[in-house]
């Protein structure tokens, strides 16, 4: 998967800023920014207009290393845009990106529970040289949430990150402690004043012959604050009296209004005062929005000519501007005051312009401060499906909550959207979800443009499997309308039981592209959990999980913290218990259940949190809550066997038949008849004793008397009847079954219930299993044994196993990453973590321990 922002992220938001027009150099703060130590935060901290941003952008001009990205912060950036505005920069800050998405999609699914920030820091730990992180207007970052992860930006010790701040205050972080660890290298207000020598260059290149007494006044007057003596430079321009001036000038923060208004916008022309006037509701100017705002096609030009001469405006990039700060803050509380129903259509201009150039959170801002309910509804349409399309959940719902509370007749596409919206929260047959959908049919018009019409048929095949409504025209309709409807299709096609893998798998591979293409987060997102189910049905055990990473990756290139893919974490935990490594199971359930996550996913994810407990011997803690989490869950009929599978296991171990039977029952119910209720009828006569009805009905498996959903059910009843032969004193017919269960499950690469055997039965596993499997596979079931029964043996995780097959030999850490196509760094982590694990500090001391515990032969 390649790296990309998304369209939520404007370009310029992650691009360097070109400097003004005439800068004046500033060696001596390169040199005292050189100065900062390894590991050491930079801050930049001054009031407005200390020409922060420009020292920086200076900085990163006149050095070649480290690497540097940058991110313009601003009010729109709650916490996943944060994460995603950061991830974006970081992959194109010239990392090669292909191992940054190596390391965000293996730590996604190797640390259960860990985000974005985690897994960035650990992408960057060994990258080198470090490359810089400027976070510029940090004060602009209000969301707590953001806050918090900029913090744990702040408190890490990455190796391969050097971070810098810019901001008008002290970020609300742990600076004191910081200083006092010496982990701060700080450049304040008093640092950045201009001194006598630069303010006379700074007049020069502006085109002025000032006296030095001049150049002394206006340097003791503005206090060497940097945008004073821009500003001051404008005005002198304009003037011929440059020593009147100098006399009534004062550079002072708190006479900056006046000023601005009596000597800089008096200075310009009427053109360019009406222009920047109309502008400055925008923060970010990319061109095509600065002539929808002032009507002046040639805006982009006047823009320009404003950068050159005056200085009042910036240029980002090749297309995008931005007003001076402070400027832009006077004019637009003086367009707000004295033109207020022009500063409303202006904002309503931009939302119509953000929209139309695929950034939803952006419109929806403008939106907001247009104060215009009819507005508002009419965004519906298109914001409303680019959110669902890019994730957007938050502001769709602050959307709707909006276009509510504007009052109004009920609107149908926001009650479509509303029951999507629950749909997605809930549990895919939410009954809140079903209500707004009711609610949106009442009140249903006479004559329903197609794109709405279109919007219901995918809701209602969503939430109903089938649609009421006409059949819509067959005119295209938007892209992210007609992804909708293809995964709303998909996904009922996945939920069937007689799914269609390879021609499933080619739609889904389709979808995933075509999403990609678009920059529609969420709908790749939910290809690839898909993708995850229709290869769990096929029995591709290791393609579900790299589906399932895959879908985390793309939550967590999007901004999205990984508990927003609850439902890929399930599958990844699912794949731990099949692994034999309940532990991993556990612990990535448990952290996205402590984000207290609503729904479908986190259903799924309490049944196989309550099993990775019970495999540990942590009793059925929540065995009652689990229970209910499956009869509620709403899932392919795949996933729900699956799971009842599992949950029937433990239920016959902590509460009885009677319990277990019950979920017998449920999935009959839903699945109808299939293996694995024959498989649950088998284990249910062995807990009672009944052999005799256990043999028939594994024998029913194996005999595929009915069709299993799963590809190991087959394999698990060949274990019933080992044990059932162990019983009845056959121990040659034990072994033989043994035998098929042990080439089932390697085939498979699960462990599954092997792993739990115990007595005479797990002895004679671990005897078949060094005899027909590989030697890694069996290693695997020795680690998992050990994990679930306790003893010597060290448990290590599958990739560890996979290492320490290969140190008896004389391959190099090096050879070693080629043999497992992985870097030579995670090569060494996994050596580490073996090192580690076994209580040795050396190769030799790693193979002699291993061979003690049986992981080697």
């Amino acid at each position: 998967m390649r790296p990309a922002h998304t369209p939520e992220i404007p370009a310029s938001t992650i691009a360097l800023p070109g400097l003004p027009a005439r800068s004046a150099p500033r060696p001596h703060l390169m040199e005292l920014l050189d100065q900062a130590g390894p590991g050491q935060l930079v801050t930049v901290v001054a009031p407005p207009g200390y020409g922060k941003t420009v020292v920086l952008v200076q900085w990163i001009r006149s050095s070649r290393e480290p690497r540097t990205a940058w991110v313009s912060l601003d009010r729109t950036l709650d916490a996943n845009r944060f994460r995603a505005a950061v991830t974006a920069a970081l992959a194109g800050a010239g990392l090669p990106p292909g191992r940054l998405l190596h390391h965000l999609a293996g730590a996604a699914g190797a640390r259960p529970g860990s985000d974005v920030v985690d897994e960035l820091l650990a992408a960057l730990d060994d990258v080198a040289p470090p490359v810089r992180l400027v976070l510029d207007d940090v004060h602009e970052l209000t969301d707590p949430d953001a806050l918090r992860d900029l913090a744990r930006l702040v408190r890490s010790r990455a190796r391969g990150l050097q971070l810098v701040l810019a901001s008008r205050q002290d970020p609300p972080l742990l600076l004191p402690r910081l200083r006092g660890e010496g982990r701060t290298h700080e450049l304040r207000a008093e640092h950045l004043r201009f001194s006598l020598a630069e303010t006379a260059t700074l007049m020069e290149l502006s085109g002025l012959e000032l006296t030095p007494r001049q150049v002394a006044a206006l340097r003791s007057r503005t206090g060497g604050w940097a945008a004073g003596l821009r500003f001051a430079a404008i005005a002198l321009l304009s003037t011929d009296d440059h020593q009147g001036f100098i006399d009534q000038f004062s550079g002072s923060e708190h006479s900056m209004a006046d000023y601005l208004a009596g000597e800089v916008m008096a200075s310009l022309p009427a053109w360019s005062r009406d222009l920047l006037l109309l502008e400055s509701v925008c923060d970010l100017l990319p061109v095509g929005l600065a002539s929808a705002l002032s009507g002046q096609p040639d805006a982009d030009r006047v823009l320009g000519e404003l950068a050159e001469i005056t200085g009042l405006v910036d240029r980002l990039d090749e297309s995008t501007y931005r007003i001076h700060p402070l400027l832009r803050t006077y004019l637009g509380a003086e367009l707000e005051r004295h033109l207020p129903a022009r500063y409303r259509s202006s904002h309503a201009t931009a939302a119509r312009w953000w929209l139309a150039a695929g950034d939803a959170v952006h419109a929806l801002l403008h939106a907001e401060r247009a104060e215009d309910p009819d507005l508002l509804r009419s965004l519906l349409p298109a914001m409303g499906l680019r959110l669902v399309a890019t994730g957007g959940f938050a502001a769709l719902r602050r959307l709707l909550d909006e276009a509510r509370g504007a009052g109004g007749p009920d609107d149908p596409w926001a009650l479509l959207l509303e029951a999507y919206l629950e749909y997605r929260l809930g549990s895919g047959t939410d009954r809140a979800a079903l209500a707004a959908l009711e609610q949106a049919v009442r009140a249903w018009p006479a004559a329903p443009e197609p794109a709405l019409a279109q919007l219901r048929g995918s809701v209602e095949l969503l939430l109903t499997g089938r649609v009421r409504a006409e059949p819509r025209p067959s005119a295209a309709g938007t892209p992210e309308q007609e992804m909708l409807e293809r995964l709303a299709r998909t996904t009922l096609e996945v939920a069937s039981p007689d799914v269609d893998p390879v021609r499933t798998r080619q739609g889904l591979e389709e979808l995933v592209l075509g999403a990609r293409e678009h920059g529609f987060g969420w709908f790749e997102e939910w290809a690839w959990y898909l993708l995850a189910v229709v290869e769990l049905a096929a029995g591709r055990y290791r393609e579900m999980s790299g589906a399932a990473r895959s879908a985390i990756t793309v939550a967590t290139m999007q901004g999205r913290p990984i508990s927003s893919a609850a439902s890929s974490v399930a599958a990844l935990a699912f794949a731990d218990v099949l692994g034999g490594d309940p532990v991993a199971a556990r612990d990535r359930a448990a952290a996205v259940l402590a984000d207290e996550t609503r729904g479908e996913p986190e259903r799924a994810l309490r049944v196989v949190h309550t099993v990775a407990c019970s495999d540990l011997g942590e009793t059925a803690i929540g065995l009652a809550r689990c229970r209910s989490a499956l009869f509620e869950l709403a899932a392919p009929a795949v996933v729900l066997a699956g799971l009842a599978v599992l949950e029937h296991r433990v239920e016959l171990v902590h509460a009885g038949v009677d319990s277990a039977r019950r979920t017998t029952e449920w999935l009959e119910e839903h699945t109808g008849d299939v293996a694995e209720i024959l498989l649950m009828n088998a284990r249910a006569g062995q807990a009672t004793g009944r052999h005799d009805i256990a043999r028939a009905a594994a024998e029913s498996v194996v005999a595929q008397v009915a069709p299993p959903l799963l590809a190991h059910t087959t394999a698990e009843a060949h274990l019933v009847l080992a044990e059932c032969a162990l019983h009845d004193g056959e121990p040659a017919r034990a072994r033989a079954e043994l035998v098929d269960a042990v080439h089932g499950a390697s085939h498979l690469d699960v462990v599954g219930t092997l792993a739990l055997a115990h007595g005479p039965l797990g002895d004679m596993v671990e005897e078949v299993g060094a005899e027909v499997a590989d030697l890694v596979w069996h290693a695997r079931l020795l680690a998992a044994r050990a994990m679930v029964h306790g003893g010597s043996r060290t448990a290590l995780s599958e990739r560890e196993l996979a290492v320490l097959a290969l140190l008896p030999s004389l391959l190099s850490a090096a050879e070693v990453a080629d043999e497992l196509t992985v870097s030579v760094n995670t090569v060494k982590t996994h050596i580490r973590s073996i090192y580690t694990k076994l209580g040795v500090g050396n190769r030799r001391d790693a193979v002699l321990r291993a061979r003690e515990l049986d992981l080697l032969p």
